[in-house]
């Protein structure tokens, strides 16, 4: 299989997409999400014992994983995957995270990708947008459809962005979530898990 790095612009040309930058989420108006005692209590260690030579991996293992799932336990009813690879045209891409419906059968397989998170390494939000535009296409082509929202997230741990291709018009939310709410964060995660279970 091919892999290919392009710009976000370069994607959205190759595969006639258009794009706007709306609130589709409307973060205000979100129910909050209180989490149990001790999941603050891990995430505040977890910060508080972050260092300068922590790299993506402790991001990964003791902020992002936490939040997805957290969340996934009040949405059992879909599948939760971590680096799998994905394919479709020749082209392979590997989701940090990977959210789908279940299989009819209820076997633990890919079936349906609705929702993908990309950590965006070194602040860089850019390539992490290329890169989850790139893997939304993937899923929309594995799906056979366009018209199965699939909903995405770039986050540094910190700073969680999120996005939507439905159809041929990718939607980027233009106000990210801080780590600084954890209330509101897990709102907005609640919120997407709901919009995937609609699909299953």
């Amino acid at each position: 299989m091919t892999r290919i790095s392009n710009s976000f612009e370069e994607i959205l040309e190759r595969y006639q997409l258009k794009y706007v930058a709306t609130d589709f989420l409307n973060l205000e108006t979100i129910p909050k999400v209180v989490p149990p005692d001790w999941f603050k209590e891990e995430l505040h260690f977890s910060l508080t014992h972050r260092g300068t030579n922590d790299q993506e991996a402790y991001v990964t293992e003791f902020i992002v994983v936490p939040f997805l799932k957290e969340t996934w336990k009040r949405h059992s009813n879909l599948n939760l995957f971590s680096h799998i690879s994905i394919s479709a045209d020749e082209i392979t891409v590997i989701p940090d995270y990977l959210l789908s419906a279940k299989t009819p059968t209820g076997y633990k397989t890919l079936y349906k990708p609705l929702l993908l998170t990309v950590e965006a390494k070194n602040e860089k939000f850019d390539e992490g947008w290329s890169q989850a535009l790139l893997q939304s296409v993937i899923c929309q082509k594995i799906n056979g459809t366009q018209d199965i929202p699939i909903l995405s997230i770039v986050t540094t741990g910190d700073t969680w962005q999120f996005g939507k291709l439905e159809q041929n018009l990718f939607t980027q939310n233009p106000f990210p979530a801080s780590i600084q709410h954890v209330d509101e964060l897990l709102g907005i995660l609640d919120v997407l898990f709901l919009e995937c279970e609609k699909e299953n």
